[in-house]
Parts: C-alpha cells; sequence; structure tokens
C-alpha cells in the first residue's frame, strides 16, 4: 500500500504532544509529565471560549460528525488568521478526544488507539446491525436462497478478495468451479476447497468459545494438504512502529479479549467489535500465514455468535473492482493515512470503523439486490412450473437461468443448503422425472444438465426479470448519513 505525505506521517516533536483523554498509555504519560510540570501562563477564559466558538469548530466538528474528516479535507474551509492547517487540526483533535472510546490495549503501548462514536457512525452501525441480524428479512430470505448461485457468489467473491489481500492470484471462475465441487489440483486449489469446508462448519464452531486454540485450529485446517511454500508471502503494510504489539501471542491475547462480550464498552457495539478483530489480522501476522483467510473466518464465526449471520455472507474490506464503491482508491488511501499516522494525540480510528461500515452497507445492497432478483425468479418459476417444486429445486432452476448450459452435482447442493446426501439427491431426481434434468454419469456419480426443452425456456425466464434486478441494483443508493 503506498502512503504518502510524509510530512504529517513524521513522529511530532515534544511540544506538539497535547495529548487530553483518558487511556492506559496516556495516564502513564501525564503521570510522568505531572510529577514535574511547570504551571504556566493561565489562559483568559473568555478569549479561549471566543476561539472555540468561532463558525469554523462549529463546520468542522459537524463534518466530522456526520461523515469522514481528513486532514487534507481542511483545505475545502476558511481558518482563521494567523493558524496554519496543522494548528487548526491539532486543536480538532483535541476537542474530539475529550470522547473517546479507547480500543484495546496492550500494556506496553505507548501510543493511544481511539474513536470517536459519531452520528454517522452510530447510525450506520445501527443500520448494519439491524439489518444483518437473525430474523431479519435478509436473513429469512437467505434461508430459503442459500444454495443459490445469486447469493452464493458472495461467498465466492469474498474469498477472491482475501485471497488477493494475500497477494494470491486465483480466477473467479476457477474459485467457482471448486465450489461447485470441482477436485482440487493445485495447492492453491486445495486452500480454496479448505477454505469452503471451513466456512460450512463455522456454524459448530460459533458455539465454542474464541481462543488461541480455535484460532490456531482454522489456520492448521486450511494449510492441510496445502504446500504453503508454493504460496506468496503476503507484503505488509508499513505501519508506524508504535501501533503492532511486540509478538504475535500478543496480537492473540488481544484477539480473543476482544472477542469476548463482556466488559465492553457500550459505545463499541459487536459491529465495531468485528471491524476491530479483523484489522488485526489484515495488517499484522498473528498466524505464520495466511491471516486475511483465517480473520474471514473468524468474522464469519463471531457474526453467527453474536446473531448478525447475514454479516458472514458480505465481502470484507475495499474492491477496487467495483464502480459503485463508497470511496475511491485515492480516498481509501488517504483514511489508512489517516488512522495510521499520529498527529499528536495517538491514532484517531473513527475514519478506519467509518469506511469499513459504509463498504459492508454498499455489499449489504448488493446482496439485497441480489435476492430481490432471486425472489422475482422464484415467483416466475411458480408460474411457469407446478407447485410441488420446493425451494431447493427453485434455486437449481434459478442456477441453470444463469447458466443454462452448466453441470449441477448433488454434492454442491447439499453442501450449500446444508441437508443430508439423500434429500439432495431427491431434488435433482425428482426435477428429472418431471422431465426438466437430464441425467448424465461422471464416474460414479451423477451430473445433471437442463433438459433441451427446458433450456429455451429458462433462458426466456432470467431474461424476463434481469433486467430490472440490475436496475435495482444499480439504483439503490446505501444510507450514509
Amino acid at each position: 500500500m503506498l502512503l504518502g505525505n510524509d510530512r504529517m506521517r513524521r513522529a511530532p516533536c515534544c511540544d506538539c504532544r497535547l495529548d487530553l483523554g483518558g487511556g492506559a498509555a496516556m495516564a502513564k504519560r501525564h503521570q510522568a509529565q505531572d510529577e514535574g510540570v511547570v504551571v504556566g501562563r493561565r489562559l483568559e477564559v473568555d478569549d479561549l471560549v471566543a476561539f472555540m466558538s468561532l463558525p469554523i469548530f462549529y463546520e468542522l466538528r459537524t463534518a466530522v460528525d456526520v461523515g469522514i474528516l481528513l486532514f487534507d479535507d481542511l483545505d475545502r474551509f476558511k481558518l482563521p488568521e494567523g493558524y496554519s492547517k496543522e494548528d487548526i487540526w491539532r486543536i480538532l483533535i483535541a476537542i474530539r478526544k475529550q470522547a473517546a472510546v479507547f480500543i484495546p490495549e496492550d500494556p506496553e503501548r505507548e501510543a493511544d488507539m481511539w474513536m470517536v462514536t459519531t452520528s454517522s457512525l452510530s447510525f450506520n452501525s445501527e443500520m448494519l446491525e439491524v439489518r444483518t441480524k437473525a430474523e431479519s428479512s435478509l436473513e429469512r430470505s437467505l434461508r430459503d436462497m442459500q444454495g443459490s448461485p445469486f447469493v452464493t457468489r458472495f461467498i465466492e467473491r469474498t474469498l477472491a478478495c482475501g485471497l488477493a489481500e494475500e497477494g494470491i492470484a486465483a480466477d473467479e471462475e476457477r474459485i467457482h468451479e471448486l465450489f461447485a465441487g470441482a477436485a482440487p489440483q493445485t495447492s492453491v486449489d486445495q486452500l480454496v476447497a479448505n477454505y469452503f469446508r471451513l466456512s460450512n462448519r463455522c456454524d459448530s464452531y460459533a458455539r465454542r468459545e474464541v481462543t488461541h486454540g480455535l484460532i490456531e485450529g482454522l489456520y492448521y485446517e486450511l494449510i492441510e494438504g496445502v504446500d504453503v511454500e508454493e504460496l506468496p508471502e503476503r507484503a505488509l503494510a508499513p505501519l508506524d512502529p508504535r501501533l503492532p504489539p511486540p509478538e504475535s501471542q500478543v496480537l492473540m491475547d488481544l484477539v480473543c479479549q476482544r472477542a469476548r462480550e463482556v466488559g465492553d464498552d457500550m459505545r463499541f457495539g459487536p459491529v465495531l467489535r468485528i471491524i476491530n478483530i479483523s484489522w488485526f489480522f489484515r495488517y499484522f501476522n498473528v498466524l505464520p500465514r495466511l491471516n486475511v483467510l483465517v480473520g474471514l473466518l473468524l468474522r464469519n464465526i463471531l457474526a453467527l455468535k453474536w446473531g448478525f449471520p447475514v454479516l458472514s455472507w458480505l465481502p470484507e474490506g475495499f474492491d477496487p473492482t467495483l464502480g459503485d464503491a463508497p470511496v475511491d482508491a485515492a480516498r481509501y488511501e488517504a483514511v489508512f493515512e489517516h488512522w495510521s499516522t499520529d498527529y499528536g494525540f495517538g491514532f484517531d480510528f473513527t475514519p478506519y470503523f467509518e469506511l469499513n461500515l459504509r463498504l459492508y452497507l454498499r455489499e449489504l445492497e448488493r446482496l439485497a439486490a441480489s435476492i430481490t432478483y432471486l425472489e422475482q425468479l422464484n415467483e416466475q418459476i411458480e408460474r411457469i412450473f407446478e407447485s410441488h417444486i420446493n425451494p431447493r429445486q427453485k434455486s437449481i432452476l434459478a442456477a441453470l437461468c444463469r447458466e443454462p448450459g452448466a453441470i449441477l452435482r448433488i454434492a454442491p447442493h447439499q453442501r450449500s443448503f446444508r441437508i443430508a446426501y439423500g434429500t439432495a439427491r431427491a431434488d435433482f431426481l425428482g426435477l428429472e422425472r418431471e422431465g426438466y434434468l437430464v441425467r448424465e454419469q461422471e464416474g460414479r456419480a451423477f451430473a445433471f444438465r437442463a433438459h433441451p426443452d427446458l433450456q429455451e425456456k429458462i433462458v426466456q425466464l432470467g431474461a424476463a426479470v434481469v433486467g430490472s434486478a440490475e436496475a435495482s441494483l444499480g439504483e439503490g443508493a446505501v444510507v450514509v448519513s
């Protein structure tokens, strides 16, 4: 990741360290300072109040409260005469830190990590929690449609983005083939197959306490049968040396600590806690390799454990290939620059959490649009085919609407819907009896294709609703304050 603005990234000089607020690291520094402090001239209260009442501070605090405000954004504002951009930025951060929530600390860290619960952050985190929680409308729809390729593509894209973060090149079509049951042929193939296998077991992992053993177990199962020496090593983003804890054991302790629900600040809810845990795996080596993928699996486990199952379907992080992302690459880099820079008050993670919430909400809109499309498709299927076709069989026909010439297999259907093999087999054989599918033999296993008489009908069926679904995806604006 490229970093800019070296002038602002350098450690601030001693007279810039006007740290305000709480935090263990800060408390230690204040104690040392208070023991030998020389009391200077008393500030005139009227002058101080008049200065802080200038309209610029209202404008800046409002901008921070309803969105993302970065250092270079000050160029848009008319600053008080005689004060530099650096001066105003330091004053603004000092004010904001008075209301800070301090992010989990390790006792050896000398710089604070903090965030402020802005109106935008509170609104967006609550919006994400409400829409991804168990028994939400999206969750109920996913329960019926979880095996459809229109939604399983989100699982595949989540993995594709994670592999890219790891520096591992993987073709999305190959990922889809492996999800559909193709045999692994390379170490990357095996890694993908292992990830999908572990993803299907996240429900059972969610019933366990998050411990070192659970996290390490995910790692070792992920690399089972994989020659890790064939995989490229991830290039870590360069960070201020005061940000990372001193060793991986401390990182693991902090992850497990944050994964416990008890004793948390009420302003640091479950979704923000999940984003914080993912941060450790994205920017540090908690484990020897494949940290991003393990972090994704742990994200899914925690989402299920804490009652937000829809969150486990959403790709994580910034995907530059999406034209409708809430920020462009330059803005994403600028947010990285902000939270990884100490302007004299520790590290302000507010924009980091805000941006990740917006990225999640954008993916949520895409998932909702896919479900809307699938519901419209199922309505068309009910009109054309007999009503006794069950929801899983509808998903098979919906898959053929997407890929009319696709070869369908029983095992992926069983895995996607988490049903017994006999139940999955009965779904296919029932459609074969109705004349919708043709059975083929692949070694000792069955495979199925659309019956020739069905292919033209399903192509027309898919085209009948694809326009409205694409329109809803394009127009579906995510609500972010």
